[in-house]
């Protein structure tokens, strides 16, 4: 289960969740300074990405990272029978679908957000803080209708030679969901950059209107998106070439494949960290005292973000 590549990416995977959480708690803790949407939908989407971190461990990383002889395989051996329950398996398989329907929602929610901002600057909020809990209901109501087939049948684990480890089935066909999944996929992303698009346009339009603040804040919408559209590039790849899984493009596909889902799971604090004034002051004060040197000299009223 220890192999290089199961700790490389629980490495960064766990440092950037320790970022996430500090950053998150200082948002907590200054709520009359981050009591905005744009803040919510970073701590919701917090919440998500934990779940879909945490859960591929067991659909993903720990069985493909598990050899027939390794010392842990007898955890995957004894979930392995198809007839037999394995309760809860099939529950974390079912996220490990739902949570890709629910991160390419959120990144569309975040850029339907900056573009109300950039449309109502005045009133976006007033719009958004009664419509959020019916936007996120739905995201997540949604993926968990259409993975049903997959919850409600059971899901095992089975070794695959030809990979030296393991991989998690379902006992259902899971063929319809994946089709669903690929059309959503394509269909949001679609929306996604539209609404970026619309935004960058919106803003050239009202530069001297558009604080330099909500600019940053939309530049980390836009980075989220290209790493929407890659992670949506590599998945096409995966899923055309299916038939020539020899081809160059497939076995490259398959090789990023985890990075590129990472990087859609954990480039949200680094991004806010990066472009947000803000959030770097209100982290160097809270919790990295050795940044204060940096940012002291910084115009940052609590409007900044």
């Amino acid at each position: 289960m220890l192999t290089v590549q199961f700790l490389i990416t629980t490495a960064y995977g766990a440092a950037s969740f320790y970022l996430y959480t500090l950053i998150v708690y200082m948002m907590i803790k200054r709520w009359s300074e981050y009591n905005t949407t744009f803040f919510k939908l970073f701590i919701i989407e917090y919440c998500f990405n934990v779940v879909t971190f945490l859960n591929s461990f067991i659909t993903l990383r720990a069985p493909q990272n598990t050899c027939k002889d390794c010392i842990f395989s007898f955890l995957f051996d004894r979930n392995s029978s198809p007839n037999e329950d394995n309760s809860p398996l099939q529950y974390f398989f079912t996220l490990h679908y739902a949570m890709a329907y629910i991160q390419y929602s959120m990144t569309f929610l975040v850029a339907l957000n900056r573009l109300s901002m950039v449309l109502l600057v005045n009133s976006y909020e007033k719009f958004w803080r009664p419509a959020l809990p019916v936007f996120i209901c739905l995201v997540i109501a949604y993926p968990f209708l259409v993975t049903l087939p997959i919850s409600s049948n059971n899901a095992y684990y089975i070794y695959v030679p030809g990979l030296l480890a393991y991989t998690t089935k379902s006992v259902t066909d899971v063929t319809e969901v994946l089709s669903n999944l690929k059309n959503f996929m394509i269909g949001i992303t679609v929306l996604t950059t539209i609404a970026n698009i619309l935004a960058l346009i919106r803003l050239k339009c009202l530069h001297s209107r558009i604080s330099g603040a909500e600019r940053n804040l939309f530049t980390v919408s836009f980075v989220s998106l290209i790493i929407q559209l890659l992670a949506l590039a590599d998945t096409l790849v995966l899923f055309l070439s299916s038939a020539d899984t020899t081809s160059v493009g497939t076995q490259t596909a398959k090789v990023l494949m985890p990075f590129v889902s990472d990087l859609l799971t954990l480039n949200h604090p680094w991004t806010l960290m990066y472009f947000s004034t803000k959030v770097r002051v209100s982290m160097a004060n809270d919790h990295f005292p050795s940044m204060r040197n940096r940012v002291k000299d910084a115009n940052t009223p609590s409007s900044v973000y």
